[in-house]
């Protein structure tokens, strides 16, 4: 007999569960688990794939990953039709989150019909937390770690959405740090990031968990506040803005102060766009910073000219 024919099916299938490096299990319709392969067994923290049977996703993961792995498999097995590269993730004790790709596939008796599901997962934990770092680079300030420019407009046109619908009012505060070029230019850069990082941390500690703190550029900043009773409440949060940044910065070299002209703009009455809103707020800083400093040069609108800046 050639070394060919001892290969049987049973020996192929076996060599697959003991050797595969991807997970591989079998469930029935009642999403109990009919054989596992060695390598999810010893993920799971079982030395024999056998002790696995019998048992369902609720008694190894809880009902809650239970529960949305149970529509998956229920839509596979009545439809018919597998599901290819389903992402999954659960909380694991550590408190650290697994991510895994997962394809599911109908198991069918000799007649034809679906008696269960056939899965195959992959972990792709290291893949994933690359997307979530590329994500987080895309949308937040690198040196703050505030939401940037683009994750601000994402959040007003939502809080726009809720407002219209739920007709609330919200507010946009525009902040400019008064001083700051002179701190930046007269002690180095690296002063002025320590700068805006406490800067950054003091406005965040100003407003609700709710609330949106921003970095947009430069020394400029900008928060939405969410379902305000009346414009009155953001003028309370911008004085208490004011109170918080008064104490000076400890900073190598010497303490130092910054101050802060903040500018507001309300929904609905300043505006029902994004980009109205924030040339509403920005224009009403403006007029503060005017109180406090040199007048600016005046754009033909009426808006702040900034070109010089």
């Amino acid at each position: 007999m050639s070394p060919a024919a001892s290969l049987n099916d049973d020996f192929l299938f076996g060599s697959l569960m003991e050797t595969m490096a991807d997970s591989i299990y079998f469930k029935d319709r009642q999403g109990r688990l009919l054989r596992v392969s060695r390598k999810m067994a010893r993920d799971l923290g079982y030395a024999d794939p056998a002790e696995l049977v019998g048992k369902t996703d609720a008694d190894l993961f809880g009902q809650e990953f239970a529960q949305r792995t149970m529509l998956d498999d229920s839509r596979v097995m009545e439809t018919d039709q597998p599901l290819i590269g389903l992402t999954e993730s659960r909380q694991l004790e550590s408190g650290q989150v697994n991510w895994t790709l997962t394809s599911k596939m109908p198991l069918h008796d000799a007649a034809g019909a679906v008696v269960g599901l056939l899965g195959i997962t992959r972990e792709i934990n290291e893949l994933k937390r690359a997307e979530i770092a590329l994500q987080d680079i895309a949308t937040h300030d690198t040196l703050t770690g505030l939401p940037n420019r683009y994750l601000m407009f994402d959040r007003l046109n939502q809080l726009l959405v809720r407002a219209e619908r739920f007709a609330t009012c919200f507010a946009v505060l525009f902040i400019d740090l008064d001083g700051f070029k002179r701190i930046n230019d007269s002690r180095g850069h690296d002063v002025g990031d320590l700068v805006l990082r406490a800067v950054a941390e003091r406005l965040s500690q100003s407003v609700r968990a709710a609330d949106t703190v921003a970095r947009i550029g430069g020394d400029e900043f900008v928060i939405l506040l969410e379902a305000l009773r009346a414009g009155g409440d953001a003028t309370a949060v911008a004085q208490k803005i004011h109170g918080a940044l008064e104490k000076p910065f400890a900073l190598p070299g010497g303490a130092a102060k910054v101050t802060v002209s903040i500018g507001i703009g309300l929904y609905p009455q300043d505006g029902r766009d994004a980009d109205v809103l924030l040339k509403a707020a920005d224009i009403d800083m403006y007029r503060a910073k005017q109180k406090t400093a040199a007048p600016r040069p005046v754009g033909p609108n009426g808006e702040p000219d900034t070109r010089s800046e």
